[in-house]
């Protein structure tokens, strides 16, 4: 029998060499040592190892190629039999990171892509989306699977399908997107514009067989199979000071994985972690058709402009 996959989003470092428009960072020194990260990972094998899981460690950022000991990380991790992916804006890679990148084979790179190439700079700086996609065909030559993710916003959601041929075209093994995490009504996107972004995927999708709709409410269009918000249950997040939280995109630390004590007594039984694996779901959720597959659709975008957990998706159309 297959062990259940358990996920750590670790952010080695705050620091970047963009400055996103939609960005959830507001610190930007916070860098884990490596004695610190090599502790972290001691603990996280301790967790998996104690529940019987299959361990899978994501690095990112920040922007994860600008730490010094990035390398020295991933190849620790590995050592330590488990899976690695790297989140990555893709503007640092060459030829020779590649290789190097390749030679840990990770699960996959994920590099992100929020439009063609004047939206993409307009939100992430001008010249980026040249470098990321050179980021993207080194990747490729080396073998490597290559993930694009698109942060759908008001500005960019439009050119979803322009996006899809750019990465057709390079070779992308998956194309993936989700809803920005923000209270700005400059920036998130309204219901209609979510629902005519999920059918236009869905169609895509049909030809484009590497794009993924599997996130909160986006397969309804094809009537696939549905989400469910790992926060609580198979997810968590380290910060480079060593804070603790069950999603990155929802406001609640939990503890401190520096703190003297086994990551298992931090994490198991948490209240957070209970209240987000358990939810209260709102009775016109629990009455619909679709709840067994959607659970109310996603926590954190719906928290953003909120404030609740307990609330239905603010984007749920039907």
């Amino acid at each position: 029998m297959d062990k259940l996959r358990h996920y750590l989003q670790w952010h080695i470092l705050h620091r970047c060499n963009l400055h996103c428009k939609h960005c959830y960072q507001d610190d930007y020194r916070a860098e884990m040592k490596r004695e610190d990260m090599l502790s972290v990972l001691d603990k996280y094998v301790a967790y998996v190892e104690k529940h019987d899981y299959e361990g899978q460690i994501n690095l990112t950022g920040g922007e994860p190629l600008l730490h010094p000991d990035f390398m020295f990380l991933a190849a620790e991790i590995r050592k330590r039999g488990l899976r690695l992916g790297i989140l990555t804006n893709g503007t640092l890679i060459t030829d020779e990171i590649a290789g190097q990148l390749a030679s840990l084979h990770p699960v996959f790179v994920q590099v992100s892509l929020d439009g063609p190439c004047r939206i993409h700079d307009e939100i992430r700086g001008e010249g980026c989306f040249d470098k990321a996609l050179a980021g993207i065909d080194c990747l490729k030559r080396q073998g490597v699977r290559v993930l694009v993710s698109f942060t759908a916003m008001k500005d960019n959601w439009a050119s979803f399908r322009e996006l899809a041929k750019i990465c057709r075209a390079h070779r992308v093994d998956k194309l993936w997107w989700d809803r920005v995490v923000t209270d700005d009504p400059a920036l998130f996107l309204t219901t209609e514009e979510f629902r005519a972004l999920s059918k236009t995927a869905a169609r895509l999708s049909r030809w484009y067989r590497f794009i993924s709709n599997d996130r909160a409410l986006q397969w309804i269009p094809r009537g696939t199979c549905g989400y469910e918000c790992s926060a609580g249950k198979r997810l968590l997040v380290v910060l480079p000071d060593g804070s603790l939280m069950a999603c990155r995109r929802l406001p609640f630390v939990i503890g401190n994985i520096g703190d003297d004590e086994e990551l298992a007594r931090i994490v198991d039984g948490n209240p957070t972690m209970r209240q987000l694996a358990r939810p209260a779901f709102p009775p016109k959720c629990v009455k619909c058709r679709h709840f067994f597959s959607c659970a109310a659709g996603s926590k954190c975008v719906t928290y953003a402009q909120t404030g609740r957990l307990d609330a239905a998706d603010v984007n749920c159309y039907l």
